[in-house]
Formats: structure tokens, sequence, C-alpha cells
């Protein structure tokens, strides 16, 4: 028998090493695959409760925001009132002042007017009462008493001039005292405008006082609710770092699928992909660049997510999931950010991609050929999701590619 060269030996024994070793490396993959996937399930829980707590925290602020454009309101409101009562209260009071200086000034020229007609009242009753003492001979005897005609004449005179003027100042001191009359109605009338005016003056001073006091109470509010606001976008933003930090492996996650998936198929497709799931066909949120919602920056969305029905409203979650087009199987377990998670190798390098399955909801296994519009799955929110919706995704050569130019 003729002896092997030593390169041949060593080809041989190689090779055995390499059968012998398969299954220890096979053993290893699957503790590595096994420890990805708890480490993926914990992922998916931290992310689920993260997303619960950042959408109840969500809606805390925007309930909080609201609070505050109301107290907004309310003050602005407020504000108004308390100017407008301001000015109404200055107003009222320099109408009392003006008034209380009118009644004052009538008061002080009724008391001079009163002091002069009781002057020449007195005067009156005088000279009426001397008269009266002499009788109706008085004014005879001045007459007889003349010494001549022209003395008869001057009394005359004086005797008509005394009857007139007892006659002009009874008429004068009437009209005085209509004229006091008139004086005392109108300052009556005066206080009686003031005492209104003071009424309405301090009815307004408590107004804008109750107002202050109102503008008092929801400034404190404005500042309780701005201190929980603040509080809440603490916490808010921890949780949206968490999220970050998972969203951040959904892209990585994305990244690994692009490189098993990279080669150099044609990308041909024959025909139309059937949409994935039948009877649900609105798009929430279409292929290309947006504002990752949890990220929070503008990035590519690397396929179409699928939501519930709005009218009729209908929940999607618990839906059939098709396959798009007939092809193997390549995946059909969790995967990170993607959550539950099903692949299908339709050939020339063209792959569909079903995304956030329910937990226990994918129908198929790896290395199972699938026709088109053959179940595959189950609608869930699994992995980095905020509600129940179907994640599709068409890559070639592991590019993502617009799933809608393959969709009927």
């Amino acid at each position: 028998m003729r002896r092997r060269s030593a390169p041949v030996l060593f080809i041989i024994m190689t090779v055995i090493v390499t059968l012998l070793s398969a299954p220890l490396a096979l053993g290893v993959t699957r503790n590595d695959l096994a420890t990805h996937e708890k480490a993926a399930a914990d992922a998916r829980a931290a992310a689920k409760a993260a997303e619960a707590k950042a959408a109840d925290l969500a809606e805390e602020i925007d309930s909080l925001e609201e609070r505050m454009a109301a107290i907004e309101k309310d003050l602005s409101a407020l504000a108004n009132d308390i100017t407008g009562a301001t000015e109404r209260t200055n107003r009222l009071q320099s109408e009392v002042d003006a008034l209380r200086a009118e009644a004052n000034a009538k008061q002080a020229e009724i008391d001079a007017n009163q002091s002069e007609y009781d002057e020449q009242q007195a005067l009156l009753a005088a000279r009426m009462e001397e008269t009266y003492k002499q009788g109706d001979l008085f004014f005879l005897e001045i007459l007889l008493g003349s010494k001549d005609i022209e003395d008869l004449i001057a009394r005359t005179s004086l005797a008509q001039r005394v009857m007139r003027n007892n006659q002009e100042t009874a008429k004068d001191l009437e009209i005085a005292r209509v004229s006091l009359d008139r004086a005392k109605s109108d300052l009556d009338r005066s206080l009686e405008a003031v005492n209104t005016k003071r009424a309405e003056a301090a009815a307004e001073q408590k107004r804008l006082q109750t107002l202050r006091s109102q503008q008092s109470s929801r400034l404190a509010d404005q500042k309780s609710v701005q201190d929980e606001k603040e509080t809440l976008f603490a916490a808010n933003k921890q949780e949206a770092a968490r999220l970050r930090t998972l969203a951040e492996a959904e892209e990585a996650e994305s990244n690994r699928i692009a490189k098993e998936l990279y080669g150099n198929g044609s990308g041909y497709y024959s025909g139309e992909m059937a949409w994935p799931v039948p009877g649900f066909y609105r798009v929430s949120s279409p292929f290309g660049y947006r504002i990752h919602p949890i990220l929070g920056y503008k990035k590519l969305h690397t396929g179409i997510d699928i939501g519930r029905n709005l009218s009729p409203a209908k929940a999607i979650g618990g839906a059939a999931i098709v396959a798009t087009g007939s092809g193997k199987v390549i995946w059909a377990s969790t995967r990170g950010g993607y959550g539950n998670t099903v692949m299908i190798d339709h050939g020339n390098g063209v792959v569909s991609l079903y995304a956030h399955q329910q937990s226990g909801g994918i129908k198929v296994s790896v290395g199972q050929s699938v026709t088109k519009g053959e179940r595959i799955g189950t609608v869930g929110s699994t992995g980095l999701s905020t509600g129940a919706h179907l994640h599709f995704e068409v890559r070639v050569n592991g590019t993502p590619v617009d799933p809608m130019k393959y969709l009927k």
C-alpha cells in the first residue's frame, strides 16, 4: 500500500477536526441564541413598560398643558377685570370727591344766603312791628305834622318810600327764601348722589379685592401645575432615554438584517404581492424618512405600518397575516425591536418581512415553503411598538425599498 504524503494526511486531519468540532460550535450558537432570545424578551418587556409609562406621562403632560392654558386664560380675563375695576373705582372716587366738593360749595352758599336772609327778615320784622305799634295813624300823623306844603310833599314822599321799601324787602325776602329752598333741594340731591357713588365705589373696591384674591389663587395654581409639569418632563426624559436606547437597538437590528441578506440578486419579482393583512388597508405610516416617534429625529422608516380601520372602527390586533408571495421562510422568531418577526425569501434577492407579531402568533417555521396568501402569523405589538399594527418591509439584497411598489 502506497504511503500518503504529509500534505494529504494534514488535509484529512483538518477535515476530521472540523467535523468533530461542528457539534460544539452548534452548541455554542444555540446557547448564544437562547441568551439573545432572553435578552430580547427582557428588552421587549422593558420597552413595553417604558412605552406605557411614557404614553401615560405624555397624556398627563398634555392634560397639564390644557390646565395651564385654562389658567392663563383665566388670569388674562382676571387681569382685564382688575384693570377695568381699578379704573372704575378710581373714576367713582373722583366723582365722589367732585360731588362732595360741589355739596360743600352749595352748603357754604346756603349758609351765606341764610345769614343775609335772616338779617333782612329781622329788619323787616322790626319795621313791621314798629308800624303795627304806631297803628294806622302813624302815616297820618307824619302828614299832619307838616309845616307847609313843601314839608307835606317831603313827608308824603318819605311815607311812600317807607312803604315801598317794606314791600320790596318783603318781595326780596320771598325770592331769597325760594332760592334757599331750591339750593337746599340741590344740596340734598348732591348728598344723595355722593352716597350712591360712594356705595358704588365701595362695591367696586370689594369686587376688585375679590378679583385680586382670585388672581393670587390662580397664580398659585399656575405655579403648582408648572412644578408638576417640570417633574413629569424630568420623568418622561428618563423614559425617553430608555426608549431611545431600545430604538437604537432596533436600528442596529435592521442593519444586521441588511448584512445577513446582502447579495447580488436582480430584485425581480414576478407579478404583484398580495396585501399582507386582508381587510385592513390603512397605512398609518408610509415608507420613507420621518420624525421617529421615540428618537425624535428624522430617520428612514424602512417599511410601512398597517393599522386599525377608522371607518368603521375596527381593531387590527389578532388579525391574520398572510404571505405576500410564495417563497421560503428564513426567519420565524423574535428580532430585537422588531419583536416577533417572519422573513420570507422570494428569490432574486427579494425578501419580505412581517414584524411586531403577537406572542405565540407566528404560524410558520424556518425552512418552510409558503404560498402567496397563506397565513403566516398574527398582528400584535411585540418589540418596539406603541400599539397593535403590522410593520411590513420588502428588502432587495438587504436594502429596504418601498413595499408599495410590489403590493397590488
